[in-house]
């Protein structure tokens, strides 16, 4: 008699996972077991092992190859699984080259002698990596055996990476030691995947010089003798369980899908066939030739093996002084070239982009910072990700985020304004690592739409490295709430360059491009080198814009041989935290002069009086009922949220007082107005 199972499915032939063809081919496979402990999570638990075998996410990338340098296994073995499905030949393709990618990224990132030592077990055979070619089921696992006949089998939910053992996210692990059985049926396992359903990743004799791979170095390309069959899933089996790797795949998906489609054959009966010929077709057509075509940029940094990986390529922490002093000197003379060109006040804007300056040098430190805050209990508000970098649309924003970016990267990158949506950013977020992303010119509605949750979202991230957010806009002090205010690193100014003097504006940025194109990046280099010299890897700076600030104060001044200028000097963030409400406070002293003052609401339309504790603000909206003070930008517990209403605004004395730095009082007039009687 046929069983139907809880989802209304025969059980005669329900093969979800046929294309890991275990045991007699049932399915999902159960295991009996029985509990006999539990204990907190060790490294340990590897020790003691003379092979190991994985089976993980590939997202375990860097733990996998730290776990290798770090244990001395006479044989290891890894097979890289997706996060996500694999439903055809060109999921096939991307996810490949993401894995070899971040796989040759790893080994990138380790130190020189220990690069040179993992290559060397990989190519002896002591080492062996495999990345999946079909669709399999998402198993998380681990073999370890020595010589003296001891066996371990870990299996569970957690991938091999820090995160995922600290015990800072719901995991649980469960192993056998010594059990026969158990080890007989996972190692059948993992041998029947590795043999059927993944492929061999190729590394290299000697040093990596470059992460990336094309799409015709896959190993399924490279294998042009084999037939592939690709088992593809029905839509109920579609499932996304982990973002970071899916996005990376599926943006390179789009990138090739153009090219790609019309060489490769469709699905029949839920299978792809892959011929060797259609292998070569493939292998005729232009894909993904650079990282700019598929934005494949990030900035990984190491702070424990003082390593650094800029999109793919490895990124130098050695310096020449004569190539600093050149950058430190195009900086200083960078902001000399505000003074005399911009009206307003230049030493206030100097000042404030010299902030913007170190946190944007500071930003990929401050996921760290984050992190850390958060696993203490500690404020993180003091750690902003996000600058936001507002006012006229003449003072110099974007040529400043430019010129600051190549100064640190040797070249800009700025995010299409039609991509500020609240699902880019978090795909950003996750795929840029800790390269900074720039929005330039956002308007108001998209950032409070899309952005002001990113803000205001203090949780922890599923990845340990994510860039700070530079947000460009041309938008007036008003436009932005109190919370995001005191989660951002605000930075408004009004001194601008004259829109009337184009001579002056094209002689200005003819200058900009020429220092741009001198810059080498050892300034940035020297500057991330001893800032992470004096930071502590478990504890937390006392002032981390302090510290900022002061590395660049000493780079400068040691590389121009002379005094830094007057913008160049260490500030405090409580220096800055205090500073960011000037404008408005300056608003809410204009809001409050004499000259609007009224005992009595109904003698004026607009102004305010005091009563008691208590200080009444009144309003006419106009046609559109808006109120002429935005009052979203005020601190919040200045205002008495109950008492306040309609086209009233009510105070705390007090508290406003302590804000503003003075009393609020009437000054009475010494003289009556004559009445003729």
């Amino acid at each position: 008699m046929e069983r139907i199972d809880l989802f209304g499915n025969s059980e005669q032939k329900n093969d979800v996972q046929g294309g890991l063809r275990l045991d007699d081919l049932g399915g999902l496979r159960v295991v009996d077991a029985k509990f006999l402990d539990e204990h907190q999570f060790s490294w340990d638990l590897f020790c003691g092992f003379d092979s190991l075998k994985v089976l993980t996410y590939s997202a375990s990338v860097n733990a996998i190859v730290r776990m290798l340098d770090e244990y001395s296994y006479n044989k290891f073995e890894c097979v890289f699984g997706y996060e996500g499905v694999l439903r055809d030949i060109k999921d096939v393709l991307s996810f490949q080259k993401v894995v070899i990618g971040n796989t040759r990224a790893a080994i990138m990132g380790l130190k020189d002698e220990r690069h040179i030592h993992i290559l060397e077990k990989v190519n002896s055979g002591e080492a062996r990596f495999y990345v999946l070619k079909k669709y399999i089921a998402h198993a998380k696992l681990y073999l370890l055996s020595n010589t003296n006949g001891n066996t371990r089998v870990i299996v569970g939910s957690a991938n091999l990476s820090e995160r995922a053992f600290s015990g800072r996210q719901p995991e649980t692990l469960v192993k056998f030691d010594n059990d026969d059985n158990a080890w007989q049926h996972y190692n059948r396992m993992f041998e029947r995947l590795k043999k059927d359903s993944s492929d061999e990743i190729p590394l290299p004799k000697e040093r990596i010089i470059t992460a990336d791979i094309e799409i015709t170095e896959t190993p399924v390309m490279t294998n042009s003798s084999a037939t592939l069959i690709i088992d593809t899933p029905s839509a109920e089996e579609l499932e996304i369980s982990a973002p970071v790797q899916i996005s990376k795949v599926e943006k390179i998906v789009a990138a090739i899908s153009p090219s790609i489609s019309s060489a490769i054959p469709p699905v029949r009966g839920g299978k792809q066939k892959i011929t060797p010929e259609i292998k070569r077709d493939i292998g005729r057509i232009r894909l993904v030739k650079s990282a700019e075509e598929a934005d494949n940029r990030y900035f990984s940094l190491d702070r424990v093996n003082r390593t650094a990986v800029l999109s793919g390529e490895r990124f130098p922490l050695e310096w020449d002084e004569t190539a600093v002093s050149t950058d430190a000197n195009l900086l200083v003379n960078y902001f000399k070239n505000y003074e005399g060109a911009f009206e307003g006040n230049v030493p206030r804007l100097q000042r404030d982009y010299f902030i913007f300056m170190a946190w944007l040098y500071f930003s990929p430190f401050i996921c760290d910072m984050r992190s850390l805050a958060l696993l203490q209990d500690s404020d993180v508000i003091r750690f902003p990700s996000f600058a936001i970098i507002f006012g006229k649309s003449n003072c110099g924003k974007t040529s400043l985020v430019d010129t600051l970016m190549t100064s640190m990267f040797r070249y800009t990158r700025t995010i299409p304004k039609d991509n500020f949506t609240a699902s880019n950013l978090r795909a950003l977020q996750q795929a840029y690592k800790r390269f900074p992303v720039v929005f330039d010119d956002i308007g108001r509605s998209a950032f409070i739409r899309h952005g002001k949750e990113m803000i205001k979202n203090e949780m922890q991230l599923p990845v340990t490295e994510n860039p700070g957010f530079v947000v460009s806009m041309n938008a007036e002090p008003q436009s932005f709430p109190d919370e995001i205010v005191k989660r951002s690193m605000m930075i408004y100014t009004t001194t601008a360059l004259p829109p009337h003097n184009e001579e002056l504006r094209q002689r200005l940025q003819s200058t900009i491009q020429e220092m741009r194109h001198g810059l080498t990046g050892h300034f940035y280099r020297r500057y991330l080198v001893e800032v992470m010299d004096q930071l502590d890897n478990e504890r937390l700076p006392e002032d981390w814009l302090a510290l900022s600030t002061s590395v660049l104060n000493n780079v400068i001044s040691n590389a121009t041989g002379k005094s830094p200028p007057n913008w160049c000097h260490p500030v405090t963030w409580l220096g800055y935290a205090e500073n960011r409400y000037d404008r408005v406070k300056a608003r809410l002293d204009n809001l409050l002069r004499q000259a609007t003052h009224s005992e009595n609401e109904g003698e004026t339309l607009n102004g305010w009086k005091i009563e008691g504790d208590k200080i009444m603000v009144w309003e006419q909206r106009d046609a559109f009922g808006r109120r002429g003070f935005d009052w979203e930008d005020v601190p919040s517990t200045l205002i008495d949220e109950e008492a306040s209403g309609s086209n009233r605004t009510v105070l705390h004395r007090a508290s406003l007082e302590a804000f503003l730095g003075r009393r609020v009082r009437v000054l009475r007039r010494w003289w009556t107005p004559w009445k003729s009687s």
